[in-house]
């Protein structure tokens, strides 16, 4: 009876073996690793799509600037005296382009960046400036920028953001 017992006791014993090691085998098959991206590298993706969004204004290029823009976006940007949504993002662009005779131009001037698991928020300065026939600066400004950026469904696109015109002279610095 004893020898029955352990018989039946091994057998039990190695059937749960067998059936949690195919068990560990067919979830280990089903798992598949999901890459880790740094907090740089989220960082330098979104300040590329900061430089994306220069090229579109650069080249009028209205429809691709909007597909940049979460459909729920909520901003405060330096046109108009309030907050903006996405149908009125890209209103500003034709008017940097309406003078035929002058050129628009920009440079971009990085000043922070900060990624939060999967939200990067950029700061940054555009100098804006248009050139005549001759190259010479008629105009010129600086806008100093934020932008919050989270990548859904793959795509990098812009939640929220500000800009305003930079004072030449910050408090205290005169």
């Amino acid at each position: 009876m004893k020898r029955l017992i352990d018989h039946s006791l091994f057998a039990l014993l190695l059937s749960i073996t067998i059936s949690c090691n195919q068990n560990s085998q067919d979830s280990s098959k089903a798992e598949t690793p999901i890459p880790t991206v740094s907090k740089t590298e989220l960082e330098n993706e979104a300040w590329h799509m900061e430089e994306l969004y220069w090229v579109y204004v650069q080249n009028i290029d209205t429809v691709s600037y909007k597909t940049l823009w979460h459909a729920n976006f909520i901003g405060y940007p330096s046109f108009g005296d309030g907050v903006s949504d996405k149908s009125k993002i890209a209103s500003w662009i034709l008017d940097l382009h309406k003078d035929p005779g002058l050129k628009y131009n920009y440079v971009l001037h990085k000043k922070a960046s900060n990624a939060i698991e999967d939200v990067v928020m950029v700061f940054y300065d555009t100098d804006y400036f248009w050139t005549d026939k001759d190259n010479q600066v008629v105009r010129k400004g600086t806008l100093k920028i934020t932008h919050t950026w989270k990548k859904v469904e793959g795509k990098w696109v812009i939640l929220g953001g500000m800009a305003a015109e930079k004072n030449q002279y910050a408090l205290g610095d005169k």
